[in-house]
């Protein structure tokens, strides 16, 4: 480091400025702090000690594996460091950006073994520990302390934890703790024909270096995996001691009964989204679809040739031809049967007027046909129909147009000559009204030539045809025909019956899957088997529709698969539709720090719950006391009052919490916070029941 030496004037000039800044109004400056804390003696980097700003109370940061932190903080503020099993510490800023912490160990830290045998230590005895979970882990951390007088030179510890699954009565092992004596490692060493590598438990091996009559500490630290964190769970630890030849001492200790598990109780409402990525949105069908169409032609009494300028004949056949030129035009769309119906007038010789209707039926044939592609004529049925009409629809058109009396007088002629059409007509000719009624109005009305085109022509379905179709036969849908059917039904038990008949026929319909998936979660009842079977391969899931990925994730950890719901969440954008699903997703899976601030501002209650899962216990029983009287606050209040020893408290708030909601009692029974309580409040709710119905 060079010496810098300073003259009397420029001394005189630094007491100037300092006289001057002192001058001047004292204003706080808000500076980002960084540091490291270790713990005191050993240096080792502490992980997980909450750092809150002292003057406010409030959490602004943690530190992470390596033990490090930044937080931002006012320059002459002061900041409070504290994590379980150290002395929390208090620390002055003062203008710092870079401090190492060093907390100091509580006296009770290693009291982890209790060992009472006539004054000597010759027994292992575990005391209780904590099931933590995190996500879908389970975490065990305890020191275990070896007495010396238990242990000698030539014997080998071994210390097995297992975790129980009590609700699947299912045994799972954790990582041994293998201690080996000095003179028992250098045995095994001098083995003939032993190999380390062919010895299971040599990775878990460590050997005893201290002197003999010191008691050494070693750790169980491991985690296991569990699909269902609801159940229940106790770890018991089996430990042996042996030499070269036997087993000389073994024992079975239960340590932990319930998990340590705080945001089962974490409340949030997430929002499912329906399927908007245009790859996987059904596109329209096209079906082969019939059409038909027809017109009137007219024509003078007596006579078969088509009279263009009669009527409405012009515009009816250029109508009819405008058709034909439409379906030559489409490509879509072809002629399927061509059909003419002439029809003569019943007046006079029934059999002269089919003849007639036939030659009315050639007439227009020919004038059509000169006109139609022989494109369309070759593949298409055509045929031809001659008829006459009935006296029975003259009398339906008097009727129809108010001529009650005319009608029922040609009522009377047809029932009178009910077989002959011919003695009908001739005596119709006796009618009064025959020649200024009939003949001049109705008769005309029966003389046409029809026509019929039938088309095939390829088409989506209109959605009446679609909600026809479905409601005939639904199996007959397409993907499309039901992504449209279902999101135009308004009723939600319609929407989701229809989606569920779309995966029922189509099990590969990734919309649908989405849609219904997004349907559940928007009514509070996620299922993670919607779209499940679009999950089953890892490698494929970066490739699915964010809102394929968001919705499963939510349905995940509904199901409280927490695991998978992260690995789902992890890649999505952290857009305003994602984020808060991500968030607590962080948090279920153990990231506390990164989403405590954002959580804790939407429930009071997310508040004390984060802060019990970062064992900021004393922080979490002075705000849980400022909740309210629910069931659930209850029962987080006798949780927190349990972490800090107020047993008292404890008591009242769980009694509370089970009076008001029974069902609590089994979740207090697998909840490693409640259990040792719950005996002694079940007792007195009993006692006080007992005592009312006296």
């Amino acid at each position: 480091m060079k010496k810098i030496r300073l003259s009397f004037a420029v001394m005189a000039a630094f007491t100037m400025l300092a006289s001057v800044f002192s001058a001047l109004p004292a204003g706080a400056r808000t500076i980002n702090v960084r540091g490291k804390v270790v713990r005191q003696g050993s240096h080792e980097p502490l992980e997980g000690v909450t750092i809150r700003n002292a003057e406010t109370d409030r959490l602004i940061g943690t530190t992470n594996m390596e033990g490090q932190f930044t937080v931002s903080v006012d320059d002459a503020g002061t900041l409070l460091f504290s994590v379980m099993g150290s002395e929390d510490l208090t620390v002055p800023v003062d203008g710092q950006l870079n401090m190492e912490v060093a907390l100091f160990p509580k006296a009770h830290e290693l009291d982890e073994v209790v060992v009472v045998a006539k004054g000597l230590s010759n027994t292992l005895v575990i005391e209780p520990a904590e099931l933590d979970v995190k996500g879908n882990y389970i975490y065990l951390k305890k020191f275990v302390k070896i007495p010396h007088k238990l242990f000698s030179s030539s014997v080998r510890m071994i210390i097995q934890p297992t975790i129980y699954n009590v609700t699947e009565r299912h045994l799972s092992y954790l990582k041994p703790v293998v201690f080996d004596g000095h003179r028992y490692a250098i045995t095994q060493r001098r083995m003939y024909d032993w190999n380390e590598k062919l010895d299971s438990l040599t990775p878990y091996r460590t050997v005893k270096h201290t002197s003999r009559r010191t008691d050494d500490v070693v750790l169980i630290s491991d985690s296991l995996y569990v699909p269902n964190p609801k159940d229940d769970f106790m770890c018991v630890v089996m430990s042996s001691l042996e030499n070269y030849n036997r087993i000389v001492y073994a024992d079975t200790f239960m340590i932990a009964r319930g998990t340590v598990n705080p945001l089962r109780f974490l409340n949030y409402s997430l929002k499912g989204y329906d399927m908007t990525d245009e790859r996987y949105l059904p596109q329209p069908e096209v079906f082969l679809r019939d059409s038909e169409g027809d017109m009137k032609l007219v024509f003078e009494v007596g006579k078969s040739n088509l009279d263009m300028s009669l009527g409405d004949n012009a515009s009816e056949i250029n109508a009819m031809l405008n058709e034909f030129r439409a379906i030559e035009n489409d490509p879509d769309m072809t002629l399927k049967s061509f059909t003419i119906s002439g029809t003569a007038s019943p007046e006079g010789s029934y059999d002269r007027n089919l003849q007639l209707a036939n030659a009315r039926m050639q007439s227009a044939m020919d004038v059509i046909m000169q006109s139609v592609p022989e494109s369309l004529r070759k593949n298409a049925k055509m045929s031809a129909d001659a008829s006459v009409a009935r006296w029975t629809e003259v009398e339906t058109l008097l009727r129809q147009d108010g001529h009650a009396a005319e009608a029922d007088a040609v009522a009377e002629v047809v029932a009178a000559f009910p077989g002959s059409v011919d003695a009908q007509s001739i005596r119709m000719r006796r009618l009064p009204f025959y020649k200024t009624l009939l003949v001049n109005e109705y008769l005309p009305r029966l003389r046409r030539v029809s026509y019929e085109i039938v088309t095939s022509r390829y088409r989506p379905l209109t959605d009446e045809e679609i909600a026809a179709l479905y409601a005939a036969d639904y199996r007959q849908m397409s993907k499309y025909n039901f992504w449209r059917y279902y999101r135009g039904v308004a009723d939600p038990k319609i929407k989701e019956e229809a989606m569920r008949k779309a995966l029922e026929v189509h099990p590969d319909f990734l919309a649908a899957a989405t849609d219904l998936s997004a349907l559940l979660i928007n009514k509070g009842k996620a299922d993670e088997d919607v779209l499940a079977p679009f999950f089953t391969d890892t490698k494929t899931w970066l490739k699915m529709p964010e809102e394929s990925r968001f919705d499963m994730a939510v349905s995940e950890m509904n199901a409280m698969h927490f695991s998978r719901a992260d690995s789902l969440m992890a890649d999505l954008p952290d857009t305003p539709d994602f984020h808060k699903g991500k968030a607590y997703c962080s948090a279920l899976n153990g990231r506390y720090v990164e989403v405590m601030q954002e959580i804790s501002e939407d429930s009071p209650l997310n508040e004390v719950l984060l802060l019990l899962a970062m064992k900021d216990n004393t922080t979490a029983w002075q705000r849980a006391q400022k909740l309210g009287d629910s069931a659930i606050e209850e029962y987080i209040k006798a949780t927190a009052a349990n972490r800090v020893d107020s047993y008292l408290d404890a008591i009242v708030h769980l009694e509370n919490a089970l009076r008001l909601d029974p069902s609590l009692r089994d979740v207090a029974r697998v909840d490693g916070d409640i259990a040792d309580l719950l005996e002694d409040v079940e007792d007195s709710i009993d006692d006080a029941d007992n005592s009312s119905d006296e």
